[in-house]
């Protein structure tokens, strides 16, 4: 993917997962896209249906909380302590 498509992807990513947040999945496109900065066309480009750019939010999420888990895993030993009170 070129450079300008991908910041476009992930700007739209990022304004749709803030505009579900507050409107709901079933927000306008437009205010998306407006949000993004970019036109609707590109967002229908890239998302040709709303599932796609609900698919792309979750999995971004995901995603995230899996890197984060890795990144605490690593920097923090194991607690046998907590462990057992949340058992």
């Amino acid at each position: 993917m070129r450079a300008d498509a991908r910041r476009n992807a992930d700007a739209l990513t990022d304004a749709a997962k803030a505009v579900f947040a507050t409107d709901g999945v079933d927000a306008p496109a437009k205010l998306i896209a407006d949000r993004a900065g970019v036109g609707v066309g590109t967002l229908y480009r890239r998302f040709p249906q709303r599932s796609d750019l609900v698919v792309a939010v979750f999995q971004r999420a995901v995603e995230s909380t899996a890197a984060a888990a890795d990144e605490l895993a690593a920097a923090h030993a194991p607690d046998e302590e907590s462990y057992t009170q949340l058992t």
